[in-house]
């Protein structure tokens, strides 16, 4: 008989978030009977409404879910781990249990920060000065993650922080993974078109998904997109599938664009179902992620599957899961300029005869690299994992 995991985490997340998409897929994972010997039920996880008070939200961060959580290992139902699949999440590990508790840790930015200084600017990583209910939040997470029996990174550049911050607690590195079969490109006539892909006209559409926090360099891209040409500014379009507004406050990314001429950049929002992301994938000449941190990098390992290019800053997490001399010197301005020239012109040269936009041919050498993610690969290791609780 397959053990039994409880997966816990905080406010459900959609799946087109790095954390939200990595939980959805452990979750599914499990109740598709992936994980040899192991199994779950639904995940212990609330819903999160966006009107709902601030201390009515702490309340039930700090209090009412960690109260749950204890209640549902109280009952009769024998659990054999808990994973908390996120480290934002770590608050809800009891203080007192005989099942062993695995943390997923994505990264260790918000707890704790730093900044980081590339072609001129200050970066933010993490939140620099949180208020105080915030701090004690923070407290709260490194308290938890001490009491891990142990934390799961995405890359080495995330297990190295975890050894640096906690080595007394146990950890290993498992990257993440992905089920390529929702990635196999379609043509673009056989493809009901949805979303922003349904109304592309012709031009250099170049993608970015992620939030808006500074580490992600929006205003970089715009910075970049701002200095070129006139003529070859008014060919390239940017969308960008994420939060528009900066969640430690600060001008928004569209107002960075239009401060720097960048006419041609729509800001999507971050409501895009998983199909319209998808298609805008296909439809896209490139993915941008300048990032000056990450822990794993989801979007490249997301655009590759689709057969899409990536450029990509030059990052510890991100040469885990690029190609070999592929990424861009995060500090490199003119690199990244003729990147995106480069781009553009084989754009230009591929769509000289077209009068409509007409999706790119995915690149095959790129989903055959990708493939090394695949999601089995992520459930053999997983189900190692919790296997190894048993004999420590």
């Amino acid at each position: 008989m397959p053990k039994h995991v409880l997966l816990v985490r905080g406010g459900a997340l959609g799946r087109n978030t790095g954390i939200g998409g990595a939980h959805h897929n452990l979750v599914s994972s499990l109740q598709n009977g992936d994980v040899r010997g192991w199994m779950t039920q639904e995940p212990c996880e609330y819903p999160l409404r966006k009107r709902r008070n601030p201390l009515s939200r702490l309340y039930k961060r700090w209090f009412s879910h960690p109260k749950r959580v204890e209640k549902i290992l109280k009952k009769k139902h024998p659990f054999s781990a808990i994973h908390i699949t996120d480290q934002e999440q770590a608050h809800l590990i009891p203080q007192e249990t005989s099942v062993p508790v695995v943390v997923t840790v994505h990264d260790l930015f918000h707890l704790y920060p730093e900044q980081i200084h590339l072609a001129g600017e200050t970066i933010d990583v993490g939140e620099q000065k949180p208020g105080w209910f915030r701090r004690k939040d923070l407290e709260k997470l490194r308290q938890g993650l001490a009491r891990a029996d142990l934390l799961v990174c995405d890359s080495q550049a995330t297990l190295s922080a975890c050894q640096k911050h906690y080595p007394q607690v146990k950890a290993v590195c498992v990257p993440l993974g992905l089920d390529f079969k929702k990635f196999v490109p379609r043509e673009q006539s056989e493809v009901e078109l949805i979303g922003p892909a349904s109304t592309l006209s012709k031009g250099c559409h170049l993608l970015i998904v992620g939030s808006h926090a500074p580490r992600k360099r929006l205003n970089f891209i715009s910075r970049i997109v701002g200095e070129l040409d006139e003529g070859i500014k008014q060919d390239i379009h940017i969308h960008h599938v994420g939060n528009n507004s900066c969640p430690y406050g600060g001008p928004s990314a569209s107002s960075y664009a239009e401060s720097s001429n960048v006419q041609n950049w729509v800001s999507h929002g971050g409501d895009v179902s998983s199909e319209a992301l998808m298609q805008l994938r296909f439809a896209s000449e490139a993915l941008l992620f300048p990032s000056a941190s990450e822990g794993f990098g989801y979007p490249p390992l997301e655009s590759m599957a689709c057969g899409t290019p990536v450029l990509c800053s030059d990052l510890p997490s991100h040469n885990e899961l690029m190609p070999d001399q592929t990424c861009i010197r995060a500090d490199d301005i003119e690199a990244w300029k003729e990147a995106i020239l480069s781009v553009h012109s084989n754009w230009k040269r591929r769509t000289k005869n077209d009068t409509n936009h007409v999706w790119p041919n995915p690149r095959s050498g790129l989903m055959e690299f990708a493939s090394r993610f695949d999601q089995k690969r992520y459930c053999l290791r997983m189900a190692e994992v919790y296997d190894s609780l048993e004999s420590d």
